[in-house]
């Protein structure tokens, strides 16, 4: 096999690969062969038909196809080795010509990652929005929250169904579901407010017709408990203030964590705006193709419709803006490899057992089997690429000039 480089653009590589003609011709006897001990015809044992009746019958190029199909597939992946080729997207190939006894001589167009050079990526001067303060307010919202979670569902002995309750309702057919009661009027649990068990009410569907009635079996309400020194020790601490304590080091930590990404992506921007690149238009439109179907096979093609009316968007305008988020985000991700690459950020390996021993713990569950989730859903990888990443954020923050409000006021 040859192959050579015949075109290099900004995100596309043409190869010309050449295979010479023994081996074209062992390839055409392989089919033939593999063809033949299938082939069950009138007058012959099966596997046993003469080769030169086949190709009376059948001609010679009967087989071409497949033996292009599979020269391609074996020799392509090696001419991409060869060149050092790291192809973004399925390649497509050109075939003129292919005759046994002769050379077969095909081409290749390989979308490939821009060769993205930057300049002035260090000292860029941003604003820093500063990490706020947590107040009183902060701490007390984070409170009830914990207060709601750590609630407990107890049967409502008397009274009417109010917006929290949750109600076990059944149906004509005698099929029973649990609901939480909202007091949005658009959602249809909202009918249930005001009503106690044993009671009957027509909820709407989609549409009037699709009315259905539920009887109400049975009502619970959220008993929330007190915030007091009992309820931080069923949390795991000593008393309430150190509770408090260790919720306003996590929104302290929440709120420097949101600055860091403020400012990262505004250096990420500045960045881009400096050094013009492309990405690769097929590996685009791919992400985007994919981002649309999911989207649609998660929220529902009528959940769909409603989310383009509520945002005032044709399907077309909606897509355009997947687009152009993509198309960002892409970009960022060049940029932050070209950084890594050029400034040797890596990430050891024992830096990502820890990374992923911290993650573990925050989501409560054992390092081992957090690690394995990721690997079973294919995400180990990008998820060591968001922490490369990470520290890629970090040296651009650390070399950038950041702007205080004070440094404003001077």
């Amino acid at each position: 096999m040859k192959s050579t480089i015949r075109d290099r653009k900004e995100t596309e590589v043409i190869l010309e690969i050449t295979i010479d003609s023994n081996t074209v011709n062992n390839k055409l006897d392989e089919i033939y062969n593999k063809t033949v001990e299938e082939l069950d015809l009138p007058g012959f044992r099966k596997g046993k038909v003469p080769k030169s009746f086949v190709k009376a019958r059948f001609g010679d190029d009967v087989f071409y196809e497949d033996a292009q199909k599979e020269l391609v597939e074996e020799y392509l992946p090696k001419a991409l080795e060869e060149n050092e080729i790291n192809p973004v997207s399925e390649p497509e190939t050109e075939i003129e010509d292919f005759e046994r006894g002769e050379d077969f001589t095909f081409e290749a167009s390989v979308e490939v990652m821009p060769e993205v050079e930057l300049e002035d990526y260090t000292e860029i001067e941003v604003e820093d929005p500063g990490a706020g303060e947590v107040t009183e307010k902060d701490i007390e919202e984070e409170l009830q929250s914990l207060r709601e979670e750590n609630g407990q569902l107890v049967p409502k002995e008397e009274g009417v169904v109010e917006a929290g309750d949750h109600v076990t309702v059944s149906d004509p057919d005698g099929n029973t579901q649990e609901v939480e009661v909202s007091d949005d009027e658009d959602n249809p649990t909202s009918d249930l407010i005001g009503k106690s068990v044993g009671d009957e009410v027509e909820v709407d569907e989609e549409t009037p017709e699709e009315e259905i009635e539920l009887e109400i079996s049975d009502i619970k309400e959220l008993e929330l408990p007190a915030i007091d020194n009992e309820f931080a020790k069923d949390l795991g601490y000593d008393d309430l203030e150190s509770l408090r304590t260790d919720i306003k080091s996590d929104l302290f930590e929440q709120k420097e964590d949101e600055r860091t990404d403020e400012i990262g992506e505004k250096i990420l921007e500045k960045i881009i705006e400096k050094n013009d690149f492309s990405p690769p238009e097929k590996l685009l439109d791919q992400i985007v193709d994919e981002q649309v179907e999911e989207t649609k096979q998660q929220i529902g093609s009528e959940s769909f419709a409603d989310l383009l009316e509520q945002e005032g968007k044709t399907e077309e305008d909606w897509i355009k803006d997947v687009e152009k988020s993509a198309e960002e985000q892409l970009k960022q991700r060049l940029v932050l490899d070209r950084i890594a690459e050029l400034e040797e950020i890596e990430l050891s390996d024992e830096e990502f057992e820890e990374k992923l021993e911290e993650q573990a713990e925050k989501q409560g569950v054992n390092p081992i089997k957090f690690k394995n989730q990721l690997r079973a859903q294919d995400q180990l990888d990008s998820y060591r690429d968001s922490l490369r990443h990470e520290k890629v954020f970090d040296f651009l923050i650390d070399s950038a000039n950041l702007i205080t409000e004070e440094d404003n006021d001077e």
